[in-house]
């Protein structure tokens, strides 16, 4: 029997890329149709992820870049500057969202129904927002 020895740097994610981020006004358009992933109100802002997440892809930004158009959510301005004040990590752990799966999907509807997809994201949204007893009510949207 002949045993097989998995090299170490399989396991490990690549070196994070080279490539200039992808931008898509488009993208970014959507979402400003989504309420925002923490408060549910809307007129939002695009908030880009900064940290980085190897596992979902995401391998943060470089000095004086932004990250992908993939990597933002729908945020209030309000929601946007106190996520900038307290820190993305602390920011998304205290609103109890994973901000890499929810973009991911997001960006993901949107790839694949365009402009369709804003029911469905807004959805997904609510989810989340239900998910922490944050959902809005009817009245105050």
């Amino acid at each position: 029997m002949t045993a097989f020895r998995i090299a170490h740097h399989a396991a490990s994610p690549a070196p994070t890329p080279k490539a200039k981020a992808v931008k898509s006004k488009g993208y970014l358009a959507f979402l400003h149709e989504l309420p925002c992933a923490v408060s549910g109100v809307y007129g939002v802002e695009a908030a880009h992820l900064s940290m980085a997440a190897p596992k979902y892809g995401h391998w943060g930004r470089g000095k004086g870049s932004k990250a992908p158009d993939r990597w933002a959510l729908p945020l209030s301005p309000a929601e946007h500057a106190r996520q900038h004040n307290i820190g993305e990590e602390a920011f998304w752990r205290a609103a109890g969202i994973n901000p890499h799966v929810l973009a991911l999907t997001i960006f993901g509807l949107w790839s694949d129904m365009g402009d369709d997809a804003q029911p469905f994201a807004a959805a997904i949204v609510n989810q989340h927002l239900a998910a922490s007893n944050r959902l809005r009510e009817r009245d105050s949207l």
